[in-house]
């Protein structure tokens, strides 16, 4: 009997130290991260399956996207400001989701997502919510300041 106590002891142990409390979160952060780093950041679009989880939907504004869709949209933008640098502000894990508070900087230098491509330099913040299933991203809400956006680009040196 004393022996199946120190066993039953030392697994509890062993998953205490194992698992902390808020692994997921922070591996959850780690992820959500990567998104603006490496894949706006960086304009690294490789790698998505470490991502984004099966069935992936962007909502925004007035409807829904697809992975593919929301892809193609970030290098849009990316085209749009060859120099975009993308910097993570703060986040905030809770259960299945993480919260990030964003800023991308850069100069509107090509004619791309709609934009005029004449050379104004834009500062904007946005903020992103991520539902994960499994480690991986499975929603994806944004809000992103574009009437500071919209200025901005009126503004050309």
């Amino acid at each position: 009997m004393r022996f199946m106590i120190a066993i039953l002891i030392m697994t509890v142990a062993f998953f205490a130290v194992a698992l902390p409390a808020g692994a997921a979160d922070t591996d959850n952060v780690r992820t959500a991260n990567r998104v603006f780093l490496e894949k706006m950041g960086q304009g690294r679009f490789d790698k998505l399956d470490e991502i984004y989880g099966p069935g992936f939907v962007a909502h925004g504004g007035s409807r829904d996207y697809t992975l593919s869709e929301d892809n193609a949209s970030g290098k849009e933008w990316r085209a749009a400001f060859p120099d975009l640098r993308v910097m993570v502000e703060r986040t905030a894990a809770s259960d299945d989701l993480v919260a990030v508070h964003w800023r991308a900087t850069g100069t509107n230098t090509v004619t791309a997502a709609g934009l005029p491509g004449k050379g104004a330099t834009a500062n904007v913040q946005g903020m992103t919510f991520f539902r994960f299933v499994g480690g991986r991203i499975v929603e994806e809400w944004s809000l992103i300041d574009m009437a500071a956006l919209t200025r901005q680009m009126e503004q050309v040196k």
